[in-house]
């Protein structure tokens, strides 16, 4: 079935129930009728006109009164004029209600009087969400900020009344000034949508529509597969264990070029590459748990948004910096500062020193074979250790058998090299009892995957 516009398909005794006593109208989901699918309220007052229009309902005060059915306004309990208590029966009728909002008024004295006077119980804002979303997509929404995430009854795009007021007896609550919807599926790009969007300042009872939409994520999905019960399960490993994002509540400058600027939320990337730094974060935000390193608490699945990939560049949101990003990506990031202004480094060569087994946990250091200036070559008495994009020695332990190094192609000038040109380089290894001393060489080019592969013979020889 598919949700009910027409009078014709509400049936009394079938899809709908009428409670004259109780003053209560109830849908039932049989017949032409299917939960999910509801059926307009504009359907159902049409179905109560044509009903009063017959001897056996006329000795009761008619249920609804139409404000504008186009921006779906009603009001339940009122005919207009005189209030009576009329409303749904239940939380399930008020889940079958489409394209529109209402509030439910009670006349000021008991069942069966119809007042002059009424009091307010409750109002539904029609939440409609709009945009395409993959089948069984569950998007959820948040009455206050900061508040909890309540999921929407039905998945699928949204279509519900959603309580934003009730009075002493129903609830003891306001929330009509705050709405924001939310749509985060393993596999797809994620998005959230505020009273904003529409140009709406507030929510009562009239249909407003949150912006939701998704496509299918192939950042995500080409690295991770599209089982998600698999892909979540390998964040517990390596290098999405160690992936962590901080909130401060102050200013955390970082170097970004030749230039140092301000945000506030750090996420330490690990040395992992950009796509696994962003399919880390996006599980994080799907956490109804708090995901801040920090002292703060920052719910998951609610809080804003952090990256997003455009083309093969990773963006980050206003304030968000990655530390510790695998140097060969470098330039594929682009980090909008607290000021809202992008930041990308300056060129940044990236590759690997690869060992073969008898190196790993031995040692390594990268030399320039020939110093831009005229002494310190490699060989010579303070030949010139090569620097990292961040200013540290290439140089160190073999853990595994590839280590990962930057350059920086744009910016580096030791010893009077000039920016923007191939640097020839040396690196040395040894592994005391294991592996005998090695040298060799490489070219640093404008490139990212640069190889550097050191091969040692076992040694037999140290005592």
């Amino acid at each position: 079935m598919a949700k009910i516009t027409s009078k014709t398909l509400l049936n009394v005794g079938t899809e709908l129930v009428i409670n004259e006593v109780s003053r209560e109208f109830e849908l039932i989901a049989t017949g032409n009728l299917v939960a999910k699918d509801g059926v307009t309220i504009q359907a159902l007052y049409s179905k109560l006109v044509d009903l009063w229009t017959t001897a056996p309902y006329q000795d009761s005060p008619f249920p609804i009164y139409a404000l504008d059915a186009k921006s779906g306004q009603w009001q339940f309990g009122t005919d207009g004029r005189k209030y009576n208590s009329w409303k749904p029966k239940n939380d399930t009728t008020r889940n079958m209600l489409r394209d529109g909002g209402w509030e439910e008024w009670s006349a000021t004295a008991p069942l069966p009087a119809f007042t002059d006077t009424g009091t307010l119980n409750s109002v539904y804002v029609g939440a409609v969400s709009l945009g395409e979303v993959n089948s069984g997509a569950q998007e959820y929404y948040q009455k206050v900020a900061g508040g909890p995430a309540i999921d929407f009854t039905f998945t699928d795009a949204a279509n519900q009344g959603i309580q934003v007021f009730g009075d002493a007896n129903n609830g003891g609550f306001d929330t009509r000034l705050y709405l924001k919807g939310y749509l985060r599926e393993y596999g797809y790009t994620y998005d959230d949508s505020t009273l904003s969007d529409t140009g709406e300042t507030g929510t009562g009872a009239f249909k407003v529509n949150l912006l939701l939409a998704n496509q299918q994520d192939f950042k995500i999905t080409n690295l991770l597969g599209s089982n998600k019960t698999t892909a979540d399960a390998a964040m517990a490993n390596a290098p999405y264990s160690g992936i962590t994002v901080t909130y401060y509540t102050t200013n955390q400058n970082r170097t970004v070029g030749a230039g140092s600027y301000p945000f506030r939320v750090i996420i330490d990337g690990n040395g992992a590459s950009a796509e696994q730094i962003y399919a880390k974060i996006q599980y994080m935000l799907r956490k109804n748990a708090d995901i801040d390193s920090g002292t703060g608490t920052v719910i998951g699945k609610t809080a804003g948004l952090l990256l997003r990939f455009e083309g093969e560049t990773l963006i980050t949101a206003q304030g968000v910096f990655i530390d510790n990003l695998d140097g060969n990506d470098s330039n594929r990031v682009t980090f909008t500062d607290q000021n809202n202004v992008g930041r990308s480094y300056p060129y940044t060569s990236g590759g690997y020193i690869t060992a073969n087994s008898t190196l790993v946990g031995g040692y390594y250091r990268m030399f320039y074979a020939t110093a831009p200036g005229l002494t310190n070559d490699f060989g010579e008495s303070g030949a010139i250790t090569v620097e990292d994009s961040l200013g540290n020695p290439i140089q160190g332990t073999l853990t595994t058998a590839s280590t990962s190094f930057t350059f920086a192609y744009d910016s580096n000038t030791q010893g009077g090299r000039t920016p923007g040109t191939d640097a020839e380089v040396i690196v040395i290894a040894g592994r005391p009892g294991f592996a005998k001393p090695v040298l060799f060489g490489g070219t640093i080019s404008r490139a990212k995957g640069i190889s550097i592969a050191l091969i040692a013979e076992t040694d037999r020889a140290y005592q």
